[in-house]
């Protein structure tokens, strides 16, 4: 049996075995990173513009009228909310793709030939993080509704520690959806348990908390480079915040999330193999 450490080096190595589809991924990510900046950058505007709106008619955001609202920039915004999340599920459907060549140990990166077989797995991807995640996520916002600073403590923390309890098992519930290409694989609670169990509750969240750790320290690190490189895109262009957030934005998007993503799902998918022999 694999021990914590080799599935992790595997997973840092795995991404190089193929520059040209990493970089290819990595287009994804850069897609969906700068429309993320640019969807911020135009809430910014949106809010700006109906405070402005808010003032001159004296009123409250809240009461104010929606046609009051800027509806060419809402509509703008609608439509690259439908484009990202559209880019989410292709790098879902990828995701899906590396998990699959992970348990099967294939040594090479996935190609990219079929699209709209991408496009299916990552919506049932999309499907399987919403259902497990979608508990935590009610009673945060009932706290939230809830209007109460007591309640809103004690369901955020139970919201919280439900969050955590869900990331578990919803790796373990990706890869079993994966090995067998069944949704409803990814939500049979007993068979993943049992394949976890078999791994050792102990090694199974002690190589996913070690991954993590190890995510987090090269994304630390990395982000000393990009406040570099921000730092001197700011000299070079001046008094241009929108032009630099897209090229961090593509940059991050293009190298370091493509790369972390093919790492922390090889590691994922070797977990897996290694709890069903």
């Amino acid at each position: 049996m694999a021990s914590i450490t080799d599935c992790v080096v595997e997973g840092l190595k795995y991404p190089f075995s193929d520059i040209k589809k990493i970089l290819g991924f990595g287009v994804l990510f850069a897609l969906m990173s700068a429309l993320s900046t640019y969807i911020g950058f135009k809430s910014l505007d949106i809010f700006r513009l109906s405070v402005h709106a808010v003032e001159n008619a004296n009123t409250t955001l809240t009461h104010m009228p929606i046609s009051q609202l800027p509806a060419g920039d809402m509509y703008i915004l609608a439509g690259l909310m439908v484009i990202s999340f559209i880019v989410s599920l292709f790098i879902f459907g990828y995701q899906y793709d590396i998990v699959k060549y992970s348990i099967d140990k294939k040594a090479d990166l996935p190609a990219f030939s079929d699209i709209m077989g991408m496009l299916i797995r990552g919506i049932k991807y999309f499907i399987v993080i919403l259902g497990y995640n979608i508990i935590p996520a009610v009673i945060f916002v009932c706290g939230v509704v809830l209007n109460n600073s007591s309640a809103f403590i004690l369901m955020a923390v139970i919201s919280g520690l439900l969050f955590v309890i869900a990331f578990f098992f919803l790796i373990m519930a990706l890869n079993n959806m994966v090995a067998y290409d069944s949704l409803k694989k990814a939500f049979d609670i007993r068979e993943i348990t049992g394949y976890i169990a078999n791994l050792g509750w102990g090694k199974y969240i002690g190589i996913i908390i070690f991954t993590l750790i190890v995510y987090m320290i090269i994304m630390v690190a990395v982000s000393f480079f990009i406040g570099f490189i921000t730092m001197a895109f700011s000299m070079a262009v001046s008094n241009q915040a929108f032009a630099i957030s897209i090229f961090i934005a593509i940059i991050e998007g293009l190298f370091i999330d493509s790369y972390m993503s093919l790492f922390f799902n090889r590691v994922c998918g070797s977990v897996y193999r290694e709890a069903i022999k």
